[in-house]
């Protein structure tokens, strides 16, 4: 049997996943209004019956774009929760790629940035959000991001912490919270606290994060290594071990800043 020609597989597979695509787009629509069209030929009704069956059709191809897109929506809000890296940048590719308004851009956006962070690479992630505004919504998850990638780059003034530590800040934890997200207003409060070196103000608002199953099962992995640091930082090996066995099982295969050092892909 003769070898497939380098790349010629992998062109096969961005060719079955173009056709499923446009299907799993167009099938419907198409056989709806080929069903439609016949109905309207063999029912035999006059103008007005013929109208009301186009009334209907348009019905149905609304309803169906509205499903299509609360679909996508909930895809790619999941894969925000669980930090799929995979599906996150999947999903930013092929969106990004299309001609989209700013604030469905905005969404893809963060998701690539997400992506880039939680797989360490934290200058693309910066980049990914640089510059883009976003909807409230949004701004929690930019938020952990932007901050945590500066403080392990070593920006910490540009994450809007003190390069000198300042042991006396207390953190009003409620009201730092997004009420839509209270669990990334407590990380990104935490985060600001760890980078400076206010351990005691960190570790709680951190376990808070940890025990709030709302936040997702990225943000409490993101709070896991950050607890881990703690521990380390406090000679509690054993703690920091536990942490970071926990951020592992939450994380993506690919997910390298979640498994940090020490840990293996699952």
């Amino acid at each position: 049997m003769n070898a497939l020609p380098a790349g010629a597989g992998d062109d096969r597979d961005a060719l079955l996943e173009r056709a499923w695509r446009w299907l799993s787009r167009w099938a419907v629509p198409v056989m709806m209004c080929a069903a439609y069209a016949l109905l309207a030929v063999t029912s035999e009704v006059d103008p007005a019956g013929t109208a009301w069956m186009a009334v209907g059709l348009v019905f149905v191809m609304v309803v169906w774009f509205v499903f299509r897109r609360l679909t996508a929506t909930a895809g790619l809000s999941r894969a925000l929760s669980v930090g799929d890296t995979a599906k996150l940048l999947e999903l930013s590719d092929r969106d990004l790629a299309r001609k989209r308004p700013p604030a469905d851009r905005a969404r893809y956006l963060v998701a690539r940035g997400l992506a880039r962070f939680l797989r360490g690479e934290l200058a693309d992630a910066l980049a990914a959000l640089d510059g883009i505004a976003l909807p409230p919504e949004l701004e929690p998850v930019a938020e952990v991001v932007r901050i945590g990638a500066r403080l392990d780059l070593g920006r910490a003034a540009d994450a809007g912490v003190p390069v000198v530590p300042v042991v006396s800040v207390v953190y009003p934890r409620d009201a730092l919270a997004n009420r839509r997200s209270p669990a990334l207003g407590w990380l990104a409060a935490a985060q600001r606290a760890w980078g400076r070196h206010e351990l005691d103000a960190a570790a709680p608002l951190l376990a808070r994060v940890i025990d709030d199953v709302r936040g997702g099962a990225a943000t409490r992995a993101i709070a896991h290594v950050y607890a881990a640091r703690i521990a380390e930082a406090r000679g509690e090996l054993a703690v920091a071990a536990r942490h970071r066995a926990q951020a592992a099982s939450l994380a993506s295969p690919d997910a390298a800043w979640l498994r940090g050092p020490g840990t293996a892909a699952a």
